[in-house]
This record gives C-alpha cells, structure tokens and sequence, in this order.
C-alpha cells in the first residue's frame, strides 16, 4: 500500500513539474533557470504596464507614443562583477516594434535571426519580433552571450516573420544610406525622438514617416518620405506645402507626391539630382476582386441547386420516354408499310409463319 502511494505522489509531482515548466515557457520570455551558465542570479526585476511609469526609462516616451502594452526587465548577475540586463517591451504591433529597432539602435538593422530583424553593437544586441522589441546588454560578460541569451528569447517568442512596413519599401534606392533608415509610425514619434517638428511637416495631421540620408554627386540631405490614409488627403498636403517656408537651414526643399505618399528631399541637392532621387518615388494601385458567395436560394424550402436537379432529371426522363414513344410508332409505321406494299420482304407473310403442333395425350 505503502509503495502504491509513494508511486502516485511521484507522479504527480512529474506532472507537476511539467506543467509549471510549460507555463513558464509560455507566458515568460526570458531564460529558464540554468539555461546559461553565465547567468547567477536575478539581481533585479521590474513589470511596467502603465506609460506614465516610462519616463524614467531609456527611450520610455517612445514606447508609449509608438503603442505601448508592457515593459518587463531583468537584470542578472554574470561572473566575478559582470551583469546582463534583459528588456523586453510588448507593443501594438510590429510596425511599433520595428519603429523602435529602427530609433533605438546604434548599427545598421539586418534581418534576424533573433527577431525577425536585429541590430547589434558593442556588449549588446537589439532585435524586433512580432509585437516584442528586446534590448539586451552585456558588462562584463562573454562576447558572445548576449547573442546566445537573444536566440534563447527569440524561440521563446515564436515565430512571426512578418515583412518590414511597406512605406520602407519605396525609399528611393538611388543615393540611399540603409544604416540611416529611421521609421516612425506617426507623427507623436518624430517629434518624441526629434525634439521639434520641422515647418514644412505640418503636424495637425497624422501619418506613417521613413527618413534616411541620401547622397549624390557629392551633395548631400535628408528624405522624409510620409503616407496618408488616402491619395486625397497627400494631394491636399502637397498643395498646402506652397504655402510654408521653401528653403530650410541645410538648404532647399523638393517635394513629389505619387498617390497617398509624399517625398521631400532636404539638403544641399542641386535639381537635377533631387528630381534623379525623387523619381525613384513609385506608388501603383492594385485591384483584386473578393467574391463572396451567395447564400443559396430556396424554393418551398428546397436549395435551389437541388430542386434544379431533380426538374432536370425529370424533364430528361419525359424526353426519352417520348423519343421511346416516337421509336414505337415508327416502327410500327414502318411494319404496317412493309405488309402493305411490300409483302414479299414483310416479316410478316404466312410462308414465315411456322406452327408446331403438339399432340398430348
């Protein structure tokens, strides 16, 4: 009896122990408990989930302006007087978390893994997945680990693979510096990370922005390239811009508008070079037809589909009953005429006609 319970006991304490385990793995990002060997121990911990909690953190304003959800941060003792710090911020979307990558960062992005897009620099590594944008610094510590701890959070996330906003994708690539690429999801961003908002980008309205420097034929400047809600709505902005300052302190501003985008190329750019870069601004429209199907029709409370059916097996059933009829009548037709006219080829005529008499007694 004794060793019956001690079995159960242990079974369930496996049990457990797993489902503990699997609840880890799937509400908690950060590495398990002797995952690393490097990692101690927790030093310190923090969860934030209201933005006015984020003014003391670095780059805090643009989490809250981007789409903020969470913040959690754990900082863990490594070595003799290392420590690794570990963020991971929970956004809107991974426009958000991408916009982020792309502010907070101190290299050039390339794509992950980890994340579906990363940034490295000196002692850290800094990457964008699904909704979760992940900063993780290293002092002291082993080049290599804050990769290794990235991978570990990045499977622990799942994978996502989602493309980079679309407005990234019609930068002009002439001239295009990618290392300088800065996106920001609406205007309450740009001016987070800018401090100001320049005259000629008006602010009463909000929009998606991809900046990037751009150099040619040893000029250089800045392209602002902004998407509205609708081709409507750019047009209107594109003809206020007439009405703002031209110039600005680097030097003229170029404008174009290709349906909802609208580019201005900044900088020292004479105008054939500035119209060379802002004819790389593209837009297209694409049509695509989305039928949806029709709830099927009813007649007398029969589907439309088989009630056409069954009249269609019926009428062809009539058809060949009379085509059978018609057959009958002529070949009774044919019969008759042929014991009539010609008798001698009648399969009628009596010399044909054999009678077998049987007498039975």
């Amino acid at each position: 009896m004794k060793l019956a319970v001690s079995l159960i006991c242990s079974v369930l304490t496996v049990v457990s122990a797993a489902t503990a385990q699997v609840e880890l793995v799937s509400g908690n990002y950060f590495p398990a408990e002797f995952e690393f060997q490097e990692l101690q121990k927790i030093k310190s911990e923090e969860t934030i989930d209201d933005p006015a909690r984020l003014s003391r953190i670095d780059g805090g304003r643009l989490f809250s302006d981007v789409g903020f959800r969470k913040y959690e941060k754990r900082i863990y003792s490594a070595g003799v007087s290392g420590s690794v710090s570990i963020e991971i911020v929970s956004l809107l979307d991974f426009r958000a978390a991408y916009s982020l990558l792309t502010l907070l960062r101190e290299g050039s992005i390339k794509d992950g893994p980890p994340g579906d897009a990363c940034t490295t620099m000196p002692g850290g590594i800094r990457f964008a997945q699904g909704k979760e944008w992940v900063r993780i610094q290293g002092n002291g510590v082993p080049e290599d680990l804050p990769r290794r701890i990235g991978l570990s959070v990045s499977n622990r996330i799942g994978s996502r693979h989602p493309k980079p906003p679309s407005l990234v994708a019609h930068l002009p690539k002439t001239g295009y510096d990618p290392s300088t690429l800065r996106y920001y999801p609406g205007i309450e961003a740009f001016k987070s990370y800018s401090g100001s908002v320049p005259e000629h980008l008006r602010h009463d309205l909000n929009f998606e922005i991809a900046q990037a420097h751009y150099s040619a034929n040893s000029q250089t400047g800045t392209l602002s390239l902004l998407s509205f809600p609708t081709g409507e709505v750019a047009e209107e902005y594109f003809d206020g811009l007439g009405s703002t300052e031209p110039g600005s302190k680097s030097g003229r501003i170029y404008a174009k508008r290709a349906g909802p985008l609208v580019g201005m190329l900044d900088g020292t750019f004479d105008p054939g070079t500035a119209e060379k870069i802002l004819n790389g601004i593209q837009f297209s429209y694409s049509i695509r037809w989305i039928e949806t199907p029709a709830k099927p029709a009813t007649v007398w409370g029969i589907p439309a589909g088989i009630l056409g059916t069954v009249v269609k097996s019926l009428l062809f059933v009539v058809i060949l009953c009379c085509v059978s009829i018609l057959l009958g009548i002529g070949f009774a037709a044919l019969r008759i005429a042929l014991r009539v006219y010609a008798p001698q080829h009648s399969p009628d005529r009596p010399e044909r006609t054999e009678i077998t008499r049987l007498k039975m007694r």
